[in-house]
């Protein structure tokens, strides 16, 4: 290929990486406006569809701060599940206890990303085992589902802004914060310095074990944010309630033009992307696919949407004359 192809190559490649989660979202939703117009149409429709995306939003967020200095919290999920625990049944009980138990999770987080930086452990480890005890604490306290969550907390999810439903408000402002965040600031530099080359920022004099902790402390934050979105939609606590988020938040992460390697992450990306995740089981259940195959057709649907993205991603796989 001569200089001007590459030119071509290398211009294209720079359009079509940051269009990518946005055309990975419309393949998922440009089917289900053909089969359900109504369900994207009006006001009420579209909270109705997108309000379950606003804990997924912020649950692919904390992955997003773990995944961008190149490690994965796969105990995210039951994390998020303890924290509707927490606020459904202790906080209505005993606010001050409650609260102390939200604080405690940050304070954990910020011991584990201590923990990993120094003793050089591989994050899907700590965080394995990590998800044990988070599942373990949550069914102590709410064995079954039930509970009663804050009639504020129910309120506020509940709110109906003019002209714009809540979700999407909810999914503007988080992926704007999150690039300002990640993109303006001097810690997100180190975020993507640390998941790009840990070296350099040592070398340069920056504290790689401050960030890391920083990082993990935002990411126990963050699923604090998405548990109590989730308590306060579903107005109840489950110990399960969100044991596919862990994998729903990844695949956001990654549709969203994050890296498994860490250094690259995109915030408004990783927000299409959780939108995409959210908008997939939908999808099957519009189709009325069978209960039994929706699990599956999930993952192949999750796995094509991946596919025809990267294609997008990996200029050397597009060929211009």
């Amino acid at each position: 290929m001569g200089q001007s192809g590459e030119s071509k190559l290398l211009n294209l490649s720079a359009i079509m990486e940051p269009l990518a989660p946005m055309i990975a979202l419309l393949l998922v939703v440009i089917p289900i406006a053909l089969k359900n117009p109504r369900a994207v149409n009006s006001y009420r429709s579209l909270n109705i569809l997108l309000i379950m995306a606003t804990p997924i939003i912020f649950a692919t967020m904390a992955q997003m701060m773990a995944m961008s200095i190149g490690e994965i919290d796969f105990s995210l999920g039951n994390l998020i599940s303890l924290v509707t625990c927490i606020v459904g049944t202790v906080i209505p009980q005993n606010f001050p206890l409650g609260m102390l138990l939200l604080a405690g999770i940050i304070a954990i987080y910020v011991v584990i990303g201590a923990f990993l930086h120094l003793k050089k452990l591989p994050s899907i480890i700590v965080t394995i085992g990590m998800s044990f005890v988070w599942l373990g604490i949550a069914v102590i306290i709410q064995p079954r589902p039930g509970g009663t969550v804050p009639a504020g907390l129910a309120a506020l999810m509940q709110y109906k802004p003019p002209f714009i439903p809540f979700p999407i408000v909810i999914a503007v402002v988080t992926g704007l914060a999150g690039y300002a965040l990640m993109s303006k600031t001097y810690f997100g530099i180190l975020c993507r310095g640390v998941g790009g080359n840990v070296k350099s920022i040592e070398q340069a004099g920056h504290s790689v074990l401050k960030v890391r902790i920083l990082v993990f402390a935002s990411v126990g934050f963050l699923a604090i944010l998405s548990g109590a979105a989730l308590s306060g939609i579903t107005t109840s606590a489950d110990s399960l309630v969100a044991k596919n988020y862990t994998l729903l938040a990844v695949s956001g992460v990654i549709l969203g033009g994050g890296s498994f390697s860490g250094g690259k992450v995109s915030a408004p990306g990783a927000v299409m992307g959780a939108l995409t995740m959210h908008l997939v089981n939908y999808l099957l259940m519009s189709y009325k696919l069978p209960t039994d195959w929706q699990a599956g057709a999930q993952g192949a649907t999750i796995l094509l949407v991946l596919f025809l993205v990267s294609m997008f991603q990996r200029s050397q796989k597009i060929y211009y004359v």
